[in-house]
């Protein structure tokens, strides 16, 4: 089964809670929290931008260790980018889709996504770091 919709951030830097109110919207709209979000890389890169710019944006980032089974925060100066985005009912994937414009995002529940088909939903990111918006 899958379920997408698409969407524009109108500000850069409300990037966040505009992810949270589109995920919320999904689920009105298709009764199941989406699990991956595609855009362009453009798109990802100002998100990146945004997270190692505005204070504050970092504190809610981590990566798992899963060698070690620990979370990890970030270095203060250290650059980074996100591969995911988890909330307190949704967690999504990214994945890189070219065909997408500049600020549109496309939210999609797949029950069965095929990562190695780009054809399907393009290509995850290999960056390590997710973002947690608990609300």
């Amino acid at each position: 089964m899958r379920f997408e919709k698409s969407y524009h951030l109108i500000n850069w830097t409300e990037w966040n809670s505009a992810l949270a109110k589109t995920i919320d919207d999904f689920y009105k709209s298709y009764s199941v929290y989406p699990n991956i979000l595609e855009a362009n890389r453009y798109t990802f890169s100002q998100i990146d931008f945004l997270i190692n710019v505005i204070p504050g944006e970092r504190q809610n980032l981590y990566r798992k260790n899963e060698l070690l089974n620990q979370t990890i925060k970030p270095a203060e100066t250290e650059e980074v980018g996100i591969v995911a985005y988890e909330s307190d009912n949704a967690n999504v994937d990214f994945a890189i889709d070219e065909n997408l414009d500049y600020k549109e995002f496309r939210l999609i529940y797949d029950s069965d996504p095929e990562w190695e088909d780009v054809t399907i939903i393009g290509i995850p990111f290999d960056k390590e770091f997710v973002v947690q918006n608990w609300n």
